[in-house]
């Protein structure tokens, strides 16, 4: 353990918590202790990192700081300590993945079966996360791998790997268009489509397409979890729109087909595998699993980029 780690964890406790009473009895140590930490980190810098309210705690500035960089420090220990084991020889250690919700099923489930068969000792961390989260976990170390479909432009996080991705229609393979190597949106008019809820990517790129192309549909149901969405898809309520990705082991497992819009107002989504811009060794080990078991989605309506 780093020799940090004991004022580390008090101190986030207290910030978590709002109080060095409700810390102590989380930790099971005496209040006394984690006042001295403080009162003695607080001397050593010169500075306050609590402010004491009435209701309790709250982090200056100054404190904030130095809880970033207490999680980033950890992180970059761990990282160390997985360099070391691969130097020794030592196939273990731990690796966090933060992942977009719409690829943390299928696509990680089959990343985890692959790598566990080649580094069964090394535990692998997954956090489902929305939105920028994973641009942000991953900025602030708290994971070391991320895949997400926003777009990542900063200078202290890399791109890995990236595959374009199409929106398509997610059907049975007994429904009248399974056989069709491809689709229009005017051919979907009259579908009973199931849609990603407003405001997702693909959603937003399924509906400029419709406002130039001057297409109006008809959905039968909208819905921001697309495992729900599939399950309407098995239910025969209709068809969805989605792409490869949340549907990979369906399509291998020949439930469901997979017919890529044709449409060229279409914007495909970019799914990306990021990394900060000096990965660990055993991040590493790692990103060749993904980038491969992601070139399984670039088929008929993918490309790399």
């Amino acid at each position: 353990m780093p020799v940090f780690s004991r004022f580390g964890r008090y101190i986030e406790e207290v910030a978590r918590r709002g109080s060095i009473r409700s810390a102590a009895e989380w930790l099971n140590i005496a209040p006394s202790a984690i006042n001295r930490q403080i009162i003695m980190a607080e001397e050593e810098l010169g500075t306050r990192l609590f402010d004491r309210l009435p209701q309790g705690l709250r982090l200056t500035p100054a404190g904030e700081h130095l809880i970033y960089n207490l999680q980033r420090w950890k992180r970059e220990f761990e990282n160390v300590q997985s360099e070391i084991n691969n130097i020794q020889g030592l196939a273990s250690g731990k690796i966090t993945i933060a992942a977009a919700e719409a690829i943390a099923g299928d696509l990680l489930a089959g990343i985890l079966a692959d790598f566990h068969a080649d580094c069964p000792h090394v535990v692998i961390s997954i956090h489902v996360v929305g939105g920028g989260g994973v641009r942000e976990m991953v900025l602030s170390g708290n994971a070391d791998l991320g895949l997400t479909f926003m777009s990542t432009s900063y200078r202290v996080m890399r791109v890995e790997h990236s595959v374009r991705l199409v929106p398509g229609l997610a059907i049975l393979p007994d429904h009248p268009l399974a056989e069709r190597a491809s689709i229009s949106l005017s051919d979907c008019r009259d579908l009973p489509l199931i849609l990603p809820e407003e405001g997702l990517l693909i959603r937003n790129s399924i509906d400029t397409a419709l406002t130039l192309a001057g297409i109006a549909l008809n959905p039968v149901a909208a819905c921001n979890n697309f495992a729900f969405m599939k399950a309407m898809v098995f239910r025969r309520i209709g068809v969805a729109l989605l792409t490869r990705a949340e549907i990979l082991s369906e399509i291998r497992s020949g439930q469901l087909v997979f017919i890529p819009l044709s449409d060229s107002e279409i914007k495909p989504s970019s799914l990306s595998l990021v990394t900060l811009s000096h990965p660990s060794s055993a991040a590493m080990r790692v990103v060749g699993t993904i980038v491969r078991a992601m070139n399984d989605m670039t088929e008929r309506d993918c490309s790399n980029l």
